[in-house]
């Protein structure tokens, strides 16, 4: 069973990549995480770069999509999310009064 703090991750986590329509979900999170997919942001644009070189090499190798290239691609998004999810539990470990 998921823990209250997991799934509190899980939706910050979720909102930053632009995963909610607040406007049908509204969540109060909702109010101060911001989406970092959003255009024009640095999120937005490395993956904009992802896509792009992801198909140049699809037309390089002479296929429409690749295998080895999409386990690339999610193996690094899977990496990045646990990151985060470590930097936000180090987060609260350093943020407690009886570690100062």
């Amino acid at each position: 069973m998921e823990s209250i703090d997991e799934r509190f991750k899980g939706t910050i986590y979720e909102l930053m990549n632009g995963c909610w329509d607040l406007s049908e979900y509204p969540v109060f999170e909702g109010k101060y995480v911001e989406n970092e997919f959003a255009n024009g942001l640095f999120c937005d644009k490395a993956y904009e770069r992802v896509q792009l070189a992801n198909c140049r090499l699809c037309e390089r190798l002479g296929v429409q999509e690749d295998a080895d290239v999409e386990m690339i691609i999610s193996t690094l998004l899977d990496i990045g999310k646990h990151m985060a999810m470590k930097m936000y539990d180090y987060g609260v470990f350093f943020s407690l009064p009886s570690i100062k």
